[in-house]
């Protein structure tokens, strides 16, 4: 059985030109054999991680492999923004980035927020897929 612990795996990091430094922890970064990554952000107040984007052969990208991002806040208020677009997001609410989409996060509430990111390529879903959910995702809500 492999367990991780609360800060195993914790630093904070400067990314992407943001605001002040946002707290990392990295999930089995080094042995999972699941085709994503998962992280945990803790962001204090005013703290960003910038605008960034991911796809590969794109020299303004901020990797080199394409990659679909999730982002779920789990306690707190962040702003998201893609491209001009921005949307508050509370403890529950979720945002999903596309490869190559603008975007960013950034804490503007006076209290501590945290994120969890799972991030990865494209592939197979491993349920079956209808290619619409059940909810409006692209209203302004």
């Amino acid at each position: 059985m492999r367990i991780q612990r609360a800060g195993d795996n914790a630093h904070d990091w400067e990314l992407y030109d943001g605001a002040g430094r946002i707290g990392i922890e990295w999930y089995f970064k080094e042995t999972s054999a699941l085709p994503i990554s998962v992280m945990r952000y803790h962001l204090e107040p005013g703290a960003e991680e910038g605008q960034h984007h991911h796809l590969a052969g794109d020299p303004d990208s901020c990797s080199t492999n394409s990659s679909d991002e999730m982002y779920i806040v789990t306690q707190g208020e962040v702003v998201i923004t893609a491209g001009e677009d921005r949307q508050v997001l509370r403890a529950g609410d979720a945002f999903y980035a596309p490869e190559g989409l603008q975007h960013g996060v950034r804490n503007e509430s006076d209290a501590a927020a945290e994120l969890m990111l799972v991030f990865g390529p494209r592939g197979q879903h491993p349920f079956p897929q209808t290619g619409v959910e059940a909810f409006d995702a692209e209203a302004d809500r």
